[in-house]
Formats: structure tokens, sequence, C-alpha cells
């Protein structure tokens, strides 16, 4: 009977092998026929006699992948094992589901991105278990077609080996959870990119896939609207060594990064709405040597014991519009600080408080810094422009022990100056020491931090334009009156001028004409017609 149930196991097993092998048998394969004349095929030999083969079918308006490799690259690509290297791209094609990859031993980079893929053929890598890269980041892929059968490799009497990838992108895509055994076949994974996907919450199954990933050394959940990070995601990766979580919805740290205290190196908390950063806020973090906490929207404050990182080397905290206030006295414990990016925050002076172990300030800049250990010894980068820097005794006396000489322009060429006192504004802090500033006596009415306002907006000004004014339109009517005063007065005296009336003669004539009585006239006109009745009767008789 034991015999019997081992033989039908092993039957069972070899029909699901058959089943899973011809799984999306009726979707053709890209022809390889010619291949190289489409797409670019090279192969090269190094050093240390290791083959590499590389086949770019980037934006070749494909369909499918191909079923096998080249003819041009010979056998190797297919027996080649960890000294032969085979790297492909589909990049930018119209491949809406990843077929099963042609089989190799040889160690396997594939890029399939921007591709519009919907669907992943499981087992991907049967027949491929060297793979060591796979990005398939900004396509369509779903938490659906993400299963523990995916990375499964070869079939060995037993049970499924496990694959060599390496390093997985997922990035841009449309996965909102993870399956709890996802990764049981990729004991080999140490960089997992899931940045830009909508794992807004992590829930037990999706904390599950991602802890059990030991090797994990990289691990990516930029933007994909996270409030917190579970406490259990975090115990088993000890390896840890670079964290993402930038362009989330983080109010606090998460205090579950405390559990990578002996392994964090890099954390990026950039984009997320801190409004304050309060102390304690990276306790822990023992190994932490690049801390990124630019582009936070909200930050007002990095307060008192928020920034004591013992290791740190890089800090980025650049970008803060609304940030006014920072602890610098905190980063006196990171004796191996090398690069400062403080620019384009709303800070207006730095603070060294005194230190029995490394700093005490005193009024004269040279005299009292002989002799005095510099906070940063390997500091060599301290970027400062942007902020409304007030150019005080204590600023420069912070800058000077910090090393004034390693500020830094920016790209653009912006360099940090003074805003206030007006004395000094517009001032590169380069040109200033604190020697100049200390011994300044600056007159109060410098101090206001407003500008003043134009000398047309200011008061006295308005007021004795008001005066003027008023001292015109008042002479202009005092003169007015006078003139309608002499023009009454003389109209209404002897002394005025009576006008000239003048007729034309013509006109004379008709109005005298037009006074003559209607009988007068008619008895004229009777006269003279009857004296011209008489002389032409006169006439006709003498002749």
């Amino acid at each position: 009977m034991k015999y019997k149930f081992l033989l039908l196991l092993l039957a069972g097993m070899s029909l699901l092998t058959t089943g899973v092998h011809s799984q999306h048998e009726d979707i053709p394969y890209q022809p390889v026929a010619n291949i190289c004349q489409t797409c670019m095929c090279l192969s090269s030999q190094d050093s240390d006699h290791r083959m590499h083969f590389n086949l770019d079918c980037s934006v070749r308006n494909f369909e499918h992948i191909l079923a096998r490799w080249p003819e041009e690259f010979g056998s190797q690509a297919l027996a080649g094992g960890a000294s032969t290297e085979i790297v492909v791209s589909y990049s930018g094609n119209r491949i809406k589901l990843l077929q099963q990859l042609p089989a190799t031993n040889a160690s396997l980079t594939l890029s399939c991105r921007h591709c519009g893929l919907q669907d992943l053929q499981a087992p991907l890598f049967m027949d491929s278990p060297n793979v060591q890269a796979l990005y398939l980041s900004w396509n369509e892929l779903t938490d659906n077609v993400l299963n523990p059968g995916l990375f499964r490799g070869p079939w060995n009497n037993t049970n499924y080996e496990p694959i060599g990838l390496k390093d997985l992108d997922l990035s841009h895509n449309r996965i909102a959870r993870l399956e709890r055994l996802l990764f049981e076949h990729t004991p080999h994974l140490t960089k997992l990119n899931l940045a830009y996907n909508k794992l807004s919450v992590l829930d037990a199954a999706t904390t599950a896939a991602v802890a059990s990933v030991t090797t994990l050394q990289r691990l990516d959940l930029s933007h994909n609207g996270l409030m917190s990070l579970p406490a259990e995601l975090f115990p088993k990766l000890r390896s840890l060594r670079i964290l993402e979580v930038s362009g989330n919805e983080f109010t606090v740290v998460p205090a579950s990064l405390q559990q990578l205290g002996k392994s964090l190196v890099h954390l990026n908390l950039a984009g997320n709405p801190f409004p304050s950063l309060k102390e304690n806020s990276f306790q822990g973090l023992v190994a932490l040597k690049r801390l990124n906490i630019s582009s936070l929207p909200a930050l007002r404050s990095v307060e008192k014991g928020a920034l004591i990182l013992p290791a740190v080397e890089q800090l980025d905290c650049s970008r803060n519009p609304k940030l006014e206030n920072l602890e610098l006295s905190d980063l006196l414990s990171s004796r191996n600080l090398s690069q400062l990016d403080l620019s384009r925050n709303a800070l207006t002076t730095l603070v060294l408080k005194e230190s029995n172990n490394s700093i005490s300030a005193s009024n004269n800049s040279t005299a009292s810094h002989k002799g005095i250990q510099e906070p940063w010894p390997r500091l060599r980068r301290l970027s400062i422009s942007g902020n409304p820097w007030y150019c005080s005794c204590e600023l420069f006396k912070a800058l000077e022990l910090s090393g004034l000489s390693h500020i830094e322009q920016e790209a653009d060429g912006t360099e940090a100056r003074c805003d206030t006192p007006y004395i000094l504004a517009g001032a590169p802090l380069s040109n200033l020491t604190a020697e100049h500033i200390c011994n300044m006596v600056i007159p109060k009415k410098y101090r206001a931090v407003d500008e003043e306002p134009p000398r047309f907006l200011r008061r006295r000004y308005i007021i004795l334009t008001a005066i003027i004014a008023s001292v015109v339109l008042v002479i202009g009517l005092v003169i007015g009156f006078i003139v309608v005063c002499v023009r009454r007065r003389l109209k209404g005296s002897d002394y005025g001028v009576q006008p000239i009336r003048y007729t034309s003669v013509r006109g004379s004539n008709l109005s005298q004409f037009s006074n003559l009585q209607p009988a007068s006239v008619a008895s004229k006109f009777n006269n003279a017609h009857a004296g011209a009745s008489n002389g032409a009767t006169t006439g006709a008789a003498n002749a």
C-alpha cells in the first residue's frame, strides 16, 4: 500500500507538472527567426572569461516574448551556468501576458517595463531557475496575479526548487495586498520595490509575506499612502539596510523602526506630513548613516533630542517651507557628519550651545577658536541657502565653528544671504565673519523684521500730502471768489462800456420803406403810374 501511494503521488505530480507546462499553450510566442535583425543582439567576454549576452527588444511593438534564445547566442546561452549572463529587455512593447521564459541555466536579468502587463504565466521561471533580477514596473499588475506558484523553480522529485531571484521591482502597478506565501520560493531575495502601488494598509498577509524574506536588504514602500508600519514587519529582517518610505501619510515616526537599530543604514522619510519631529524620534537607530527628512510640507520644528544620531554621515533636511526651529546641537554627537543640507527652509538662526566636550563660544572668533575641537571634522558640504537668515553674532559663531568654508552654492548659483537686519539685507554670508558681526552696532530702527513701506505710503508723507492739497484747494477757492466779486462790481457801475450797434445801408432803407403807411405808398404808386401813362400819350401825339 505504501508503494502504491507513492506511485500515485508521483503520477499526480507528473500530471500537475504537465498541466503547468501546457498552460497558455494557445497563446503564440514571438517568432525567433532572424530576430537579431529586429532586436539588438550583443555578446562579449570579460577578463574572467565570463560570457555576456544582451538581447534588447525594447519598443519593437511585440505582443509576446521569444520562445527560445537567438541562434547567434549559441549553445552557451542554454547550457551556461554561473559563468554566463543573459540580459533581456522587452520594455516599451504591448505585452499583456508575460509567458514562461525560455530554458537556460545562465544568470538571467529580465526587464519588461511600460508593457501594459496584466497577467503573468505561472511558473514563470520553471526552465530558468538562475534568474537574478526581474523588473516589471510601470504596468497594470494587480494582487490577483501574484501567487506563490509564480516564482517556483523546477520539480526535483519531492518539491519545487527555489529560484535565484535577488532583485524584484513591482513598482508603479496596482497591487493592494500580497499573499502570505508569495515569496516562499525566493530565499535569496535582497531587493524588493513596491513603491507607487495601493498598499495603503499592510494587512496580516502582506506583513507576513514581506517579513518572511529574511535576506532582504532593501525595501521600498514609497508613495503607498501608508499611515503606519506594523510591529510584526521588521523583527526577522535582520539584514535590512535601506528603507524607503517617502511620500506616505506618516504624522509620527513609526516606532517599529527601532527594531532595525543595528542594521538600518539608510532611511528616507521625505514627503510625509510630519508636523514636528519629537524627542527620541530616531531612538535606537545606532547604525543609521543617511537620513532624508526633506520636502516635509507641514514640518515646523525639529525638537531637541530628535537628531541624536551618533553614526549619521549625511543628513538632508531641505525644502521644508515651514521649518523655523532646528536644534543643531543635537548633531554634536555625529562626529562622522560629512554632508548637511539645510537649504530652502524657514530658518532664521542656528545655535551651537556650549558643551564641556566640544564647543564653547566667545566674542572674539579668531582667538577663541584656537584649540577648540571642530564639531564635525569630516564635514565637506554645508548647504544653507534659501533661508531668511537673521545675521546675528550667534549665527556666525555657529557657522564658523561648523565650518563656514564648507558652505556651498546651489546648482542654480543661489547662495546664502542675510535677510535681516535691514542694514545687512542681501549680503552674502560668505563675505561676513563672526568678528565683524559681533562688533557691529546695529541701529534699533533696522531691527524690525518687516520692511518699511515706500515713502509715499508712510504716515508723515501722507499727512504732508493732505496738507499741501488742502492749501492749494483753499487758495484756488479764494482766487475764484475774488474774480466773481470783481466781475459783479464792474457790471453794476457806470464804468461799463455799452456795445456799439452796426447796421448796413441796405438794411436801413428797407427799414424806412417798411415804416411808411400803406396809403402813402399806394398814392405814390398811382402818381407814378399816371405820369407814365401821360408821357406815353404825348409821345404818340407828337408822332
